[in-house]
């Protein structure tokens, strides 16, 4: 995307203003100078000259840096939304690197076009404009500009070219990095309760590291650019200052033409540093750009549903990758209108898959569907993925009508986790949501209600609350379903079988719930110690971020002494000296000038080398924190939390602190350098760069805070939500292009996009407003330093060049002094930031246990109640168990089954009562010691997108890996035997993200499979057979009580059949839900 015409103008009228103002500023400055050294009061008609310049210069850098964010806002939202909107369609990109390229990459585009762009103009302008002075008040200097002045370009694009595939390459490395954080976070529950927290750490510090070094390749050839613009100007400029300085040694030139030839002169080539700086800055927003049109590129899978009268399916065939055989093969159904159809078969025999081509979300290899019309579709998958920050709203989404959904959540018996975040749900409460969802469609008008699953994880009581709401829609909505549960097979009128059917789970009576299932309540942390947050982030590269510092403030200091030098040695040769007498000067000003430049290229490779070693910890910490809520929270198990943490958050923190910490250090140290060297030239000076300095340091940044008004802030966190936002909407992407209401989610990321830039302009506006008083500031006190000087001057008490010097440093403060009102505009921003990261690093403040264990033989619950937080508390409970018992937790949604095991895993304390091992207490054994010795199978075990051999790995230590023999044992024994078989690829078949290319019940197998190759001694089993059918769940259930003999295992189930008698009950619930339940 380029600027229109309009805008260009504007830039160029504001590049020529700014032109205009530092060809006052020079002869002002040149005038003024002149005069206090010849002793006249001629410099009193520069001042109005200078002041008037300077406050032009201050009004252009307000309007500039303003009107630079508002002709930019638009360009990256039109192309996120365009993103976001191929997103929806379907692609296999990962949520992580979409994620990462929608969001951080995006947003990177900032620095293209509210700079590089106007940079352009500006380069184009300036040059040429200051040039023409040059040249009309000495044609000499004038010329080494011309000769010179093509060569920055020409660099510019030699090391562009050469930066773009460094720069490709660091944002792919960054895309796989967000890639792994998420398939982290999503599987944090199977990895803890596989111990395999600690390995994922070293593998998150690998992939990190690999991004650092990738990144600072790239960092290394971007700043060397730098470094030789740096050195081109400062040679070039050196060399005009050479030929001023011999011509007013020989008498040939004025010191007024000399002295305005080397004022503007660095000026002829600031744009073009300006220019290549934005630009190499850019480059990671640009390749995020290039990656982001190659995904909207991608050819969009083709849709088979088609118009008509008839609900068909006609021909429908689907083979998925790795597959020999398809998962269905020339498939000819008809629904009829109304109707209520239940699609069965065993697990795997492709249910699944006729729902999704139904839903138009599984991609059919041939035939094609008549009679659906994608706005008319509900759809509840079996895993329903969410957006909103509550239940109420979730649902909302989904409707038009306010007063229905309120119905419906009433209905499913949600009224009490209405207002909770989806993401803390049980997987039960979960699929009532989904089902919700479906349902506030068919209210809105959907004639096609699709079901995968919708009473699993549910116990009875909430089964049947599904059940009689679909009942009740009957014959109004055409209805196609796939179950394994008897009830939901009571309300089909029609059957279609794919395979042989291995029979349905039994019904258990029960009573529908009078009261509500009280909702749950994690633990949060207060925001606290954003300080002690900062130090944790500095403290590993402490001694690589104060040199940079040091590199820093020398870089500022040299810049600061090029200029002030550079005009004593102008006005040290306009009083013809022998030349020996100036070598040293010249000498000095070359040593400055490349010193400079050499000072700058360290710093910046310090300070990122600094930054990106500093985020790697921050990710490890942020790692550990996230790790030690385990299964005590649900809410952090999730990728749109992932990437808000540990991509966003952390990378937010990597990006602030340099623009926060580094230019307020530079700006102090420079500044209180300054005062010292004004000091030691002349005392009566001073006051005038305090002012300068005051004004520069406290007034402007204040100013700048002030009409700021916490958008720095209000940005961050605005660009934080669109973060949640997309990460949440590529996961749940087939749900919203299911029920086709895709539209409504981009609507949602224009809104923020929206606030997004109401922020931008309102923070851009105020870093303008504050720079161009410290813009102001300076170039006043230049002319002020004309009559602080002017008495001494006459006096002969301060030599001529000291004049030069003293009346030029406060313009050669410019540049380090706006340092600092960016870093106090952004520190609302960075504290926001390090608040977010420090609810998830800091301590637990909780006692560990330091008794080893080397196994478990005794499992001892006495009085056990167990509870989250200050909610109320679940049981008692008291239960014995050793090798070979099982202990079967009963009790409905919601009555605490899944905080007993997380209280037997360590992560929550028992609220009263004990928990023993061996006969010890177990809050006195070291938590890393218990949990190497337990097992837990989730009920949406996590299958990480990668093969079935990488998820069966994951069982035991990389020293300890199971074999091939081991790994088919434990799939043959999960029922998985002969699938594996059929696999051209075996093992080594890839599972897809989320485990899509399996079915749901080849999905819970393979997790379990994975359990057993664990060497535990304790095994908790959270509903194992949940999406199988009778059969294959009565030959699981056989194989597991075969398989784990010899261990001890917690049972969580809602079949009361998969209790055998000796099984010892573990009854959960509190009275009040009991008596409503019984």
């Amino acid at each position: 995307m380029t600027i229109d015409r309009r805008r260009t103008f504007v830039f160029g009228v504001l590049a020529a203003l700014k032109a205009t103002a530092l060809v006052g500023m020079a002869e002002a400055l040149s005038r003024g100078i002149v005069s206090v050294i010849d002793g006249d009061d001629r410099w009193q008609d520069a001042v109005t000259l200078g002041l008037v310049a300077a406050l032009v210069r201050a009004l252009v850098t307000w309007a500039a840096q303003s009107y630079a964010t508002r002709a930019a806002i638009g360009a990256k939202e039109a192309l996120r939304r365009e993103l976001a909107g191929r997103m929806l369609a379907g692609t296999d990109v990962g949520t992580g690197s979409a994620t990462a390229v929608a969001t951080v990459g995006l947003d990177q585009l900032d620095n293209y076009y509210r700079t590089a762009l106007p940079a352009v103009v500006t380069a184009a302008t300036i040059p040429l404009l200051i040039g023409a002075r040059i040249l009309f008040a000495d044609w000499v200097s004038a010329l080494v500009v011309i000769i010179t002045v093509p060569l920055v370009p020409l660099f510019m694009a030699l090391v562009g070219m050469h930066t773009r595939d460094r720069a490709d390459a660091a944002s792919a490395t960054l895309q796989r990095l967000s890639d792994h954080l998420v398939e982290l976070a999503r599987g944090l529950p199977v990895l803890v309760g596989l111990g395999r927290v600690d390995e994922q750490s070293e593998a998150l510090r690998r992939v990190s590291d690999e991004h650092r070094a990738t990144t600072m390749l790239t960092l290394r050839t971007a700043f060397l650019s730098s470094l030789v613009l740096e050195i081109i100007s400062t040679i070039s400029v050196a060399v005009v200052a050479v030929f001023v300085g011999l011509r007013l040694v020989n008498g040939d030139m004025p010191l007024a033409v000399g002295l305005v030839a080397l004022i503007l002169a660095p000026e002829c080539y600031a744009p073009f540093r300006e220019l290549g700086s934005a630009f190499h800055a850019s480059q990671d927003g640009l390749s995020a750009r290039r990656r982001a049109r190659a995904i909207i590129d991608e050819p969009v899978p083709t849709d088979v549903r088609l118009a008509g009268t008839t609900l068909r399916m006609v021909g429908i065939s689907v083979l998925y990758p790795d597959r020999v055989d398809a998962a269905v093969h020339g498939l000819d159904i008809i629904f009829d209108r109304g109707s209520v159809t239940s699609i069965e078969g065993p697990s795997g025999a492709g249910k699944s898959t006729v729902l999704g081509v139904l839903a138009g979300i599984v991609p059919a290899s041939d035939g094609i569907v008549t009679g659906f019309d994608p706005e008319s579709v509900a759809w509840a998958p079996q895993h329903p993925h969410t957006i909103a920050a509550t239940v109420r709203d979730e649902i909302a989404l989904y409707s038009d009508d306010p007063s229905a959904v309120s119905r419906i959540i009433e209905q499913l018996g949600l009224s009490a986790v209405a207002e909770d975040d989806p993401d803390r749900l049980s997987p039960g409460e979960l699929r009532r949501v989904g089902v919700a969802r479906a349902l506030a469609r068919v209210a809105g008008g959907a004639a096609v209600l699709l079901l995968d699953e919708p009473t699993a994880h549910l116990d009875p009581a909430h089964a049947m609350q599904v059940e009689r709401a679909i009942a009740e829609i009957r014959g109004t909505v055409t209805i196609i379903f796939a179950s394994h549960e008897e009830g939901m097979r009571r309300l089909a009128d029609r059957r279609v079988l794919l395979g042989e059917q291995g029979g349905f789970r039994a019904v258990v009576e029960a009573e529908l719930p009078t009261v509500e299932v009280p909702a749950m309540h994690e633990t949060t942390y207060a925001s606290s110690g954003i300080l002690a947050e900062l130090l944790a982030f500095l403290r590993p590269t402490a001694g690589r971020m104060l040199a940079a510092v040091a590199l820093g403030t020398g870089a500022s200091i040299f810049a600061v002494s090029l200029t002030a030098l550079s005009g004593w040695l102008i006005v040290r040769a306009s009083e013809q000296p022998p030349i020996m007498y100036l070598t040293v000067a010249i000498v000095g000003v070359r040593f400055f000038g490349l010193g400079r430049a050499a000072l700058r290229y360290c710093e910046r490779l310090v300070t990122h080398d600094a930054v990106l070693g500093s985020v790697t910890g921050l990710r490890g910490r942020l790692w550990s924190g996230l790790a030690a809520a385990g299964v005590g929270s649900r809410s952090v198990a999730t990728g749109a939390n992932a990437l808000d943490h540990l991509v966003a958050a952390a990378d937010r923190v990597r990006d602030l602190v340099p623009r926060v910490i580094m230019p307020a250090s530079v700006a102090v140290t420079t500044a209180a350098a300054a005062i010292i060297a004004t000091a030691s030239l002349h005392q009566p000076a001073v006051p005038v760069v305090l002012g300068a300095i005051f004004l520069s340091l406290i007034v402007a940044p204040l100013l700048a805070a002030t009409a700021d008004r916490s958008a720095a802030r209000g940005l961050a966190d605005t660009q934080t939500a669109v973060v949640r936002q997309f990460s949440s909407m590529v996961g749940a992407a087939s749900d919203l292009r299911a029920n086709g209401i895709g539209d409504r989610m981009l609507a949602r990321l224009s809104a923020l996009d929206t606030a997004a830039g109401g922020h931008a302009r309102r923070g851009a506006a105020a870093l303008g407003l504050g720079n161009g008083v410290v813009v102001l500031a300076c170039g006043a006190a230049s002319i002020a330093m004309l009559a602080a000087t002017a008495p001494a001057a006459a006096a002969g008490t301060l030599e001529p060049g000291i004049v030069a010097v003293l009346v030029l440093l406060p313009i050669a403060l410019i540049e380090p002094l706006t340092g600092m009102v960016e870093a106090v505009q952004q520190w609302p921003a960075l504290a926001g930031a390090l608040a977010k990261v420090r609810l998830i690093t800091k301590a637990r403040n909780e006692t560990a246990g330091t008794v080893s264990i080397s196994q478990i033989d005794t499992l001892q619950l006495d009085a056990l109640a167990v509870g989250w937080g200050d909610s109320a508390n679940f049981g008692p409970i008291t239960a014995t168990a050793t090798r070979g018992d099982w202990i079967v937790a009963e009790g409905p949604s919601g009555s605490g089954k899944s905080t007993l095991l997380a209280t037997l895993m360590g992560f929550l304390a028992p609220a009263s009562g004990t928990l023993s091992i061996n006969g010890v207490d177990a809050a006195t054994i070291d938590p890393a010691s218990l949990r190497s010795r337990i097992s837990w199978c989730p009920q949406e075990a996590h299958l990480f997108d990668s093969t079935i051999r990488g998820n069966l790995m994951l069982a035991r230590e990389h020293t300890d890996r199971p074999t091939d023999a081991q790994m088919f044992e434990a799939l043959q024994t999960a029922g998985l035997g002969a699938l594996v078989d059929s696999l051209p690829l075996g093992l080594d078949t890839r599972t897809g993200s989320l485990g899509d290319r399996l079915s749901g019940g080849e999905r819970q197998r393979l997790a379990v499979a994975r359990m057993l190759l664990t060497r535990s001694d304790l095994v908790l089993l959270d509903e194992p057979t949940a999406h199988l059918d009778a059969a294959n769940a009565e030959r699981l259930m056989l194989n597991l009580r075969a398989a784990l003999a010899d261990r001890i295992v917690v049972l969580v189930s809602h079949h009361p059949d998969e209790k055998l008698p000796g099984d010892i009950p573990a009854k959960l619930g509190r009275p009040a839900l009991e008596r409503a339940l019984a």
